[in-house]
């Protein structure tokens, strides 16, 4: 592992630019921590950068961003820069891949994931019926054994033949959502699958929709979790559950875009925690509303990944933009 040369951005900081990503230098994510990070490479085929996280919980990882957003960082001003012939190449990339893609959802296709959802289902019912995770009569959502037994999504998710994929998106959510294309493929399948709209960049990285990766794995995952947590729900008798979400920024809030997932948490506690980090900005707002369990797509409560070093009691939901607070 690279090891840390600094822990906060020196006084002599500014915003770096595509010419200060070179191999081996120390930058700082412009978020509240400033997280420090190193560049570990660029690739000229996908205009990307990536760098290794050198402090706080998701030190050691590795997350991948666009060359045009090497503006989230700060450097040291005099850091040495690129060659120039490097900067062209990945200009030139940048051009090619920085493009928008807007995947509009069609009726009919959404009529139909919905009648494989309601299939899918009722065999996710019967299979943890016949699995033996029945509910008892005061279970709850932390006390459901198809919740908290570790192994029973995964094998529902194994005998769908979608755990690789599970453990991927899982893995790369709840460190970055924002990192590498991972999800962004994931949210051209809810795309394709009439779930949520798409509106973002093109992929860069295109094997993130080949092999093991390719829609059909990934379209057959999000019905698969979609399926397993509806039926679990419907076992313990809720149709809705209590969330809350916390936005800010400098600028004026906004009504929710078409992102395909959006994140909320079951804890009051962790919502007003990030309402008091959100305090920095100029605008904050707190929201809590009952949220149909057909939009939930991965929670804490079964997802290895969202505990331990994570732990923000987090729901994963499908995105309504155009009707709900979130």
């Amino acid at each position: 592992m690279i090891q840390i040369t600094h822990t906060s951005p020196p006084p002599k900081a500014k915003v770096a630019t595509l010419a200060n990503l070179t191999r081996g230098a120390t930058l700082w994510m412009r978020d509240p921590r400033r997280t420090p990070v190193c560049v570990t490479a660029l690739n000229e085929d996908t205009a990307s950068f990536t760098v290794e996280v050198l402090d706080f919980e998701d030190r050691g990882a590795r997350w991948t961003f666009p060359v045009w957003q090497s503006d989230k960082f700060l450097c040291n001003v005099e850091m040495p820069t690129l060659p120039t012939v490097t900067q062209e190449a990945l200009q030139t990339a940048s051009q090619r891949l920085n493009r928008p893609l807007l995947v509009p959802t069609k009726t009919a296709q959404r009529a139909s994931t919905e009648a494989k959802l309601t299939k899918l289902t009722a065999q996710a019912h019967a299979w943890l019926t016949n699995a033996g995770l029945r509910t008892a009569p005061a279970s709850t959502p932390e006390t459901f054994s198809a919740l908290t037994d570790p192994d029973a999504l995964s094998a529902w998710l194994t005998h769908h033949n979608v755990q690789h994929i599970e453990t991927d998106v899982a893995t790369q959510y709840v460190s970055n959502p924002h990192a590498g294309e991972t999800i962004k493929a994931h949210r051209l399948a809810l795309a394709d699958l009439g779930l949520c709209p798409f509106e973002g960049r093109i992929l860069r990285d295109t094997t993130e929709l080949t092999g093991s990766k390719a829609m059909p794995h990934r379209r057959r995952h999000i019905l698969a979790r979609l399926a397993f947590l509806r039926a679990v729900f419907a076992l313990l008798g809720m149709s809705h559950v209590p969330l809350y979400r916390v936005i800010y920024s400098d600028t004026a809030l906004t009504p929710p875009r078409p992102s395909g997932f959006t994140s909320a948490t079951f804890s009051q506690e962790v919502a007003l925690r990030f309402l008091k980090a959100g305090q920095a900005k100029r605008h904050a707002a707190l929201y809590w509303q009952h949220v149909p369990v057909t939009r939930l797509f991965m929670t804490h409560l079964e997802t290895p990944q969202m505990r331990g070093l994570y732990d923000e009691h987090e729901a994963l939901l499908l995105s309504a933009p155009s009707g709900p607070l979130f």
